[in-house]
């Protein structure tokens, strides 16, 4: 579960996940102005704070939308990554969960970034300042703050996981700014807005004789 959910993440500025498969739209939709959602399916739609001050930019091929604050609009430089894949589950054990955001995630974080400490010569630390379970728009969540530093530079990483129904939603923010990337992470998760068909019909049982 772990490895799926560091590895395995697209997204886009509008998305929508159907009961075949993850599929994408590029174009930007409203969830006002968009079809139903399909049974089984889930859509997501984007809403960045102040969509002006932002800088654009979007992968097809690997389905991740990255926002990068225009110059002089934000105190500081700030990157917003929205990525999304199909959850693991539904509906997540609250025990794992928690070792998720406890044991899993800062682990994974510290082992992905070993071998920068060790070319550094130990130049560069890594501190997990906050690492816990959350709810955001009534989904559970992990929510994971990492602080690096290398002599006088620091680089502040927020990281939130939202377990949304049939999907996982990724939201990671990046700055020189503590604070500001904090108030962006949660800006770009309170302007989220979700939608979930009904559940797809099951295959009828057969007879077992």
């Amino acid at each position: 579960m772990m490895r799926r959910i560091l590895l395995a993440f697209a997204c886009i500025a509008a998305v929508s996940y159907g009961p075949a498969g993850v599929t994408g739209d590029a174009r930007a939709q409203t969830l006002e102005g968009a079809k139903p959602a399909k049974p089984g399916a889930f859509q997501l739609r984007i809403k960045p704070p102040e969509p002006g001050k932002w800088n654009v930019s979007r992968d097809p091929k690997r389905a991740r939308t990255v926002y990068n604050c225009k110059a002089l609009a934000c105190p500081d430089v700030i990157r917003v990554t929205i990525t999304a894949s199909r959850s693991p589950t539904r509906k997540p054990d609250p025990q794992a969960l928690e070792k998720l955001a406890k044991v899993d995630l800062p682990k994974a974080t510290r082992a992905a970034n070993a071998a920068r400490e060790i070319m550094s010569d130990g130049a560069e630390t890594i501190e997990t300042l906050l690492s816990e379970t959350a709810s955001f728009h009534g989904y559970p969540a992990v929510v994971n703050e990492t602080k690096y530093a290398r002599g006088t530079k620091t680089v502040y990483k927020g990281i939130t996981i939202i377990f949304a129904g049939p999907a996982m939603i990724r939201v990671e923010a990046v700055s020189p700014d503590q604070a500001l990337a904090q108030k962006s992470l949660w800006e770009f998760i309170r302007g989220m807005e979700f939608r979930e068909g009904t559940p797809a019909p099951g295959k009828p049982k057969r007879d077992v004789i």
